[in-house]
Formats: structure tokens, sequence, C-alpha cells
């Protein structure tokens, strides 16, 4: 019996031609699988990277001060990190114990905790650090603001008048403040720094401290505000005129119509001073003059013996005290009473001066300069002037 076949057509058997590479084939196959696992060698390197930095950037953020921690903690933390840095130049703890800004030209740190600390420290030396504004700038040179004077436009007209074409209309009045540069340099011994008993840190801080404070409490008040340091409030001209009445640019003065006051004067003349200032002002008001100046004040009485100053609270202790109804404030670069001096201030500071601050305080750590020595070079940018020359008042000692 026939049985039907399929025929089937196969495909025509290539043939090698002349020229061609039998192995080339196999070649490209293994050039292909060599890429493949070159690009998975890389993906795999790049992962790898990125999980470490992961993971050192959670190291570092849970070896730094957090939240949670007090501010005892977080200062006690930088501060260990400081005296170890002091003594053998290694930064790793530092860094780590708080948000760094490390310098490529130098290797200084912009330390925020330890600029808290030495700011606080600041404001208890020098008063006008904690009765100014303290403005703190990241970058340049200048710090710019404006201040709007007053004037009224408004005028009245009846129905048929004429409108006219133009009215007052507010000023403004622009204001440059520069910063320059405080500059202390504490030096210590090796065997200073190979002490561990001794708080490196916290004479470092304080030594700095009193450098800055001294010096820009001292300049707040008498500088002439040259090369970017502050301009200091009695370099200011002074005027008996009003406001508005006074020119930009001076503050007002109360007279004492006599170079050694009678207490009688005196009360009338500081009753004056503190009416003068003007409502929008008084909120925020504060005496300021030096312990000389308290103690005579502290003496007025009127005519029935009574005093004009009686603090409530205890002035060894720093408890506030009040002056017809003021704070007070102790600052001794405030200069004394006598004759042709403006011994007393009065008024709101807050508005009245402006201190700028240049990002923080820095530390160098310098072992080379001096053998067998380390120097810290520690400094700061500091600049600042008058603001509105509405706010505050001066009492002046009459000339003869």
């Amino acid at each position: 019996m026939l049985r039907d076949y399929e025929i089937r057509s196969e495909p025509p058997i290539e043939t090698r031609q002349d020229g061609d590479d039998p192995i080339a084939p196999l070649t490209a196959a293994v050039q292909e699988v060599r890429s493949s696992q070159e690009q998975f060698r890389t993906n795999l390197e790049t992962e790898i990277r990125g999980i470490n930095d992961r993971l050192t950037a959670f190291e570092t953020r849970a070896n730094r001060p957090s939240a949670q921690q007090s501010s005892a903690q977080q200062a006690e933390q930088v501060r260990s990190a400081i005296s170890t840095y002091m003594r053998t130049g290694n930064d790793t703890e530092l860094r780590s114990a708080a948000a760094t800004d490390n310098n490529p030209d130098g290797g200084w740190f912009v330390l925020p905790t330890v600029d808290t600390s030495i700011r606080n420290l600041l404001v208890d030396i020098s008063p006008m650090r904690g009765l100014a504004e303290v403005v703190t700038i990241d970058s340049g040179n200048v710090c710019e603001r404006f201040y709007s004077i007053g004037k009224r436009g408004a005028q009245k007209v009846v129905e048929r008048d004429d409108r006219p074409q133009d009215t007052e209309r507010p000023g403004l009045i622009k204001h440059s403040y520069g910063v320059g540069e405080y500059y202390a340099a504490p030096t210590a011994t090796r065997q200073m720094l190979s002490d561990a008993s001794t708080d490196i840190a916290g004479w470092l801080l304080n030594n700095a401290t009193q450098d800055f404070a001294l010096s820009e409490g001292e300049d707040f008040w008498n500088y002439d505000g040259s090369n970017g340091f502050p301009r200091g409030l009695l370099t200011y001209p002074v005027d008996a005129a009003k406001d508005f009445a006074r020119e930009w640019g001076k503050f007002q003065y109360i007279p004492v119509g006599a170079t050694n006051p009678t207490d009688d004067q005196l009360n009338k003349a500081l009753v004056t001073l503190m009416m003068s200032v003007r409502k929008q002002y008084r909120g925020n008001a504060r005496w300021v003059f030096n312990t000389n100046t308290a103690i005579r004040i502290r003496q007025l009485q009127d005519a029935n013996k009574r005093f004009l100053w009686a603090p409530t609270g205890n002035l060894l202790e720093g408890e506030q005290s009040l002056l017809l109804g003021f704070p007070v404030e102790i600052d001794e670069t405030a200069p004394d009473l006598a004759s042709g001096n403006t011994p007393i201030a009065f008024g709101d500071f807050r508005q009245g001066y402006v201190i700028i601050d240049r990002e923080g305080v820095k530390l160098n750590r310098d072992e080379l300069t001096q053998k067998g020595r380390v120097v810290f070079d520690v400094y700061k940018r500091t600049g600042g002037g008058a603001g509105d020359f509405n706010a505050i008042k001066f009492l002046k000692i009459s000339n003869s």
C-alpha cells in the first residue's frame, strides 16, 4: 500500500565563502558576554558606593547633637570635640560633633553651638548686644537697610477746590553697615595641651570672649565706624530739636543747665527725657548709664525725702530694677556725669542701634609659627551703627 509522504523543504546549507573567519561568531558572542559582565560590575559598584555614602551620612548624623539633647549636653559634646582638636589637631570628632563649615583655603570651622555660647557670654559682658538689634549676614561685607521718614501729604479741600497735583510723600533713607574683623590669638604650650586635667575649651572661649566683648563693647559707644567696624552711639551729633524738626542723622538731647546739677534739676531732666521719647518707642525702652551715674541717681530725693529710684529687686543678683517705670541697664562704657557729656541714654535700643555679625566665630589651629607652642586664631567680623534716630534720647550736662 502506498503511503503519502510529506515533502518538506529544508533551508539551504550555508557555505563558507573565501575570506570568512570561522570563529568570528564565537568571538562576537564572547564579547557580548564580557560587555554584559562589565556593565553589571559598574552598576554594582555604583550601588555599593551609594550605600556607603548613605551609611556615612547616617553615622555622621548619629554622632551630631540631636534635637532631643539638652543645650548643656550639646555644649559639652562640642567642648570635648574642640579640646581634642586643640590638643591633637585631629578634627574628626569636631566634624561629627557639630555642623561645621570647612574652609578649603584655611582650616577654620564655624561652630554654631560654640558661637551661641560665645554670643551669650558677649551679651552678659556687653549690654549693647542684649539691647540692640543683632543681624547676621551670610555673605558680603555690607548690610543695607532703609528707613522711612513719614510725611503727611493729606490736605483739606472743599467740593469745588482744585486738587493739588502733588503732595508730600514718605522719604526713604538708606543706611549701610560694614563689618570689621576682631581677632584674638590665645597661645598654649604643648605641655599645657597634653595635660588632660586642663579645660582647654573653656579657657579658649573665656579668653576670646573677654577680648571680643571688651573691644566691641567700647566700639558700640565710641568708635568712629571706619574700616567697617561699628560706629558708636556717642559719635553721632546731637541736637536739642524735637523729632521731625531735627535733621535726620542726629540724636535729640535734653539739657541739664548746670555743670553740677542739683537733685531737683536731675529729677526734672530725667522726667523730661523719658517723656521726650514718643509712645511707639516707650514699650521697649530702657535706661542705660554706668555705675557712677547709677550711684548719683540712686541718691536722688524729692522734697519729701523720697527716693526717685528705689529698686525693688536685688541689684547685686542682677534682678531687674525700674526707674520711673522703665528697666535699667548698667554699661560701664557709658560716660560719667561731667560737663559736656551725655551720660544717660533712654529709649528703644533695638530700633535705635543695629549690630551686624558676619557668619560666626571662627577658629584655626597653628602649631608651626611658634616652636613648642600652639596658637589658636579666633576671629569674628562685626559692624554696626545707629538705626532710627528718634528711638534713643540723651541727657546732656551743660558746659557751664
